[in-house]
């Protein structure tokens, strides 16, 4: 998770950056052109493009880390909240940016000299923008999910696609006695706060959030990355340690410890988006129904974790980190033939 905050911050910041030379080209371009009277004494492009750059590169961290702040401390509050927070950390640093530019003009001045014109509100209502837009595209971007915003702007999913996915079906155990003992609305935020932490071991395993089904969160993993095979094992016991550790928070908060069971299987899925007003990215495929039938015994064959022997197969060496243990071949619902299934336990 620490991984993608940092990432966040320095493609805002590089983002900001080039946004500032481009502000100071943009400038230049109107200071010199046929319809100006040209730029005044004080005016020196070098210095502007230097110190845009400078500028974009300092609030593009500044914005970045506000925002990172923002999606940590902010997620569940209203986002006129979350803007007035952006808007005021902007406008703090835009007076430390004029503060400074004064101060660089003091030998020229002779003295201080703040500014505020015509140029400032044009900056100030250009960078709002910006830090809004940025805003807004972290929002779609949890939305979405890491790395699936560019492709979708890029038609990526336009056109159906044949992959191979690695897909892990995680369940609340016992979750119809948790939702009896805390009732709807209890329930709810009981919900939304465990799949709110869990989202970090996720993440730092590489797997993408496809779907929350109810109590189930719909993990996948691509294929073709060879140590997704061990993440999925790891992300299934990263995530049973993380509420072990959070224990005492759950019991005092909503009096009940949550666990997950889990099934996991790979194979041939067709991704594309479908809809016109609520458009979403999907996965269909053989693999879905029988990983959730695999998920589905995990009860009856008395484990927390199964998965297919090819999965397993799969995952090679790495997955003598774990004690494996064969189920055999077990019968399926809706399956025409048995499946060799593995349950995984942490040695």
């Amino acid at each position: 998770m620490r991984k993608i905050k940092l990432q966040r911050i320095i493609i805002i910041a590089l983002t900001m950056t080039l946004v500032g030379g481009l502000q100071a080209l943009y400038d230049y371009a109107i200071l010199t052109s046929l319809f100006s009277l040209g730029p005044s004494a004080l005016y020196q492009f070098q210095t502007e493009l230097v110190f845009n750059l400078a500028s974009g590169f300092g609030g593009g961290l500044v914005a970045g880390v506000t925002l990172n702040l923002i999606d940590n401390r902010f997620r569940t509050k209203p986002y006129y909240q979350s803007l007035i927070i952006l808007v005021s950390m902007f406008i703090l640093v835009w007076a430390i940016r004029n503060t400074i530019e004064g101060l660089f003009q003091m030998e020229e001045k002779g003295a201080f000299y703040f500014s505020f014109d015509a140029t400032d509100i044009k900056n100030i209502v250009f960078w709002m923008i910006i830090v809004i837009l940025a805003y807004f595209f972290l929002e779609m971007n949890n939305k979405f999910g890491p790395g699936k915003l560019g492709k979708i702007f890029l038609g990526k999913f336009n056109t159906p696609v044949e992959e191979e996915r690695i897909f892990m079906f995680l369940d609340l155990k016992s979750s119809t006695t948790i939702a009896e003992q805390l009732g709807g609305v209890a329930y709810h935020l009981f919900l939304k706060e465990l799949f709110s932490d869990v989202t970090a071991p996720i993440l730092e395993t590489g797997g993408e959030i496809y779907q929350y089904v109810g109590d189930e969160i719909v993990l996948s993993w691509e294929v073709g990355h060879p140590e997704n095979s061990a993440n999925c094992i790891r992300c299934f016991f990263a995530i049973q340690q993380l509420l072990d550790k959070e224990e005492s928070k759950y019991l005092r908060k909503f009096g009940v410890k949550p666990h997950f069971k889990a099934g996991a299987h790979y194979g041939s899925v067709i991704v594309g988006e479908i809809g016109v007003i609520k458009r979403d990215i999907t996965y269909s495929g053989d693999v879905l129904n029988t990983t959730a039938r695999i998920q589905g015994m995990c009860n009856e064959l008395e484990t927390i974790f199964l998965m297919s022997k090819s999965l397993f197969e799969l995952a090679g060496s790495d997955a003598s980190r774990w004690t494996i243990e064969r189920k055999g071949k077990i019968p399926l619902k809706g399956k025409k033939e048995a499946m060799d299934l593995m349950s995984v336990e942490l040695n």
